[in-house]
């Protein structure tokens, strides 16, 4: 071997070493360490250039910078109940499993329980854009809006002048949108903005440096926050798909919120977290966070901020204490359902537990490959007692979970590895029995009119649909 080799291969079998201790000391899952280490030894070269881009997670680091410059506390794993009002505070009779659950969250997600909050469900992209875009016109003090796709199309662009209007009636306002999201419609918003004079970032943009590697992280979140009094918050992108055709049809279903009450102070803090952590802004609390009571709605509600910067996987590990929580009906409404295994595992104990579990997802995707594999991975949960249902067209992006007529999960996230443990997403949980009845008669229609898979459905399915269908299901933690 000439002189050099040596240096060489002992250089690579030294970053081999120093890579697998890195993998062994920060990595949870057994399978993703175990992916990382045959990955590094089997390819050097891939492996560990690939471990460098995407597998360290630099991210908090960042996140942590941001959480001292603002005086918050660093994320930790410590398991300490947060201050603030205790279920039994809001809902006097509150039953033991949902005070334990109640009890899980705040611990997980750091932030209190706040009450007295008004949430309102707002149907379809017509529905929603009015009343945000009406909001906006009434803002005073302050606009903050956050998104994952914003398209400069018909419906992005009243709310490009619904925030120019704004800005120049002198309301401070402030636009943060997915570096990706940005592109969409091949016409970025970003620009537009800009040139109305109103303050934009776009959220983790790529650059060919080693920033390349926060890429694949994306902001998934939308969220509204006007005056620091009233929120906005589902699943709704900025786009025209939400609204209807010509002739009336509507494009894609989906469900949206307004909020009002504390509950909007833990939205705003999100984004301002987002925001410094975008462009190194910092939003004054005084302007941007008034105190916000009130006593006019029985909600008592909690956000659940979760992303690849948290220590824990927020959002999944609230969704199986539901699941725990669970005694007569479960509902699951989501587009793109592909669990990972302790979810399948939670949802398949409360069905053999004689819990009714429906789930419903679109009978057709926007993303054909995703039906595929969903129903791959959803034979199982069939098989142990789960009710699936496929929604008719047009497609449902609606994101919502509801559990025994007295917890409501509505936001962002959906049921794949990628929402819970790649994105940032942000959802809220809600404790009232009013408001759970009001979202069951909701979207009671929707089961109604869906087809139920069954035993024999799974049978009958083709031969081809099968195989392309496991294929898929094999890169879900991936998708």
């Amino acid at each position: 071997m000439w002189p050099n080799g040596w240096l060489i291969v002992g250089f690579v079998f030294i970053a081999q070493l120093l890579a697998s201790i890195h993998i062994l000391r920060t990595k949870e899952d057994v399978r993703s360490a175990i992916t990382w280490i045959g990955l590094v030894w089997i390819a050097p070269m891939l492996g560990l250039l690939s471990y460098f881009l995407f597998g360290i997670n630099r991210i908090r680091r960042r996140a942590r910078r941001v959480r001292e410059r603002q005086g918050l506390k660093p994320r930790t794993d410590d398991m300490e109940e947060p201050e603030g009002p205790l279920l039994t505070d809001g809902i006097t009779d509150a039953a033991n499993r949902w005070r334990a659950h109640s009890r899980l969250s705040g611990r997980v997600t750091k932030l209190p329980l706040t009450l007295g909050n008004q949430v309102q469900p707002l149907e379809g992209g017509r529905q929603a854009y009015d009343a945000m875009i009406a909001a906006i016109d009434g803002a005073k003090r302050t606009v903050a809006l956050t998104t994952y796709i914003f398209q400069a199309d018909q419906a992005g662009r009243r709310f490009i002048a619904a925030l120019a209007r704004a800005h120049d009636r002198g309301v401070e306002v402030r636009v943060l949108v997915d570096a990706v999201g940005n592109l969409y419609g091949l016409k970025p918003v970003s620009n537009l903005l800009r040139r109305k004079g109103v303050p934009v970032a776009t959220f983790n943009p790529a650059r060919l440096s080693w920033r390349l590697a926060f890429f694949n992280l994306r902001t998934h979140r939308k969220l509204l926050v006007v005056d620091g009094e009233t929120g906005f918050a589902g699943g709704m992108n900025i786009r025209k798909h939400h609204l209807e055709h010509s002739d009336g049809r509507p494009r894609v279903r989906d469900t949206h919120f307004r909020l009002g009450g504390p509950i909007v102070g833990q939205l705003m803090q999100a984004f301002r977290e987002d925001w410094t952590y975008s462009c190194k802004e910092e939003l004054e609390e005084s302007i941007w966070l008034p105190s916000t009571a009130s006593d006019k709605g029985s909600v008592v509600a909690r956000a659940i901020p979760d992303g690849p910067d948290e220590v824990n996987h927020k959002t999944a590990m609230i969704l199986e204490s539901a699941l725990a929580s669970a005694r007569k009906r479960v509902q699951i409404i989501t587009p793109y359902f592909l669990p990972e295994p302790a979810l399948v595992a939670a949802l398949k104990q409360a069905a053999l537990r004689g819990v009714q579990v429906d789930i419903l997802m679109p009978e057709k995707n926007n993303l054909p490959f995703f039906t595929l594999s969903s129903l791959s991975g959803a034979r199982q949960l069939v098989e142990n007692g789960c009710r699936l249902y496929l929604s008719k067209p047009p497609f449902d992006h609606t994101k919502l979970m509801i559990v025994d007529d007295a917890w409501v999960l509505f936001g962002s996230s959906n049921w794949d590895a990628r929402s819970l443990k790649l994105n940032f997403e942000f959802n809220v949980e809600c404790f009232d029995a009013a408001f759970a009845a009001t979202m069951t008669d909701w979207v009671s229609e929707r089961y109604e009119s869906a087809r139920r898979m069954g035993r024999e459905d799974f049978r009958a399915r083709s031969r081809l649909s099968r195989i392309f269908g496991r294929i898929f299901w094999l890169a879900s933690p991936y998708l």
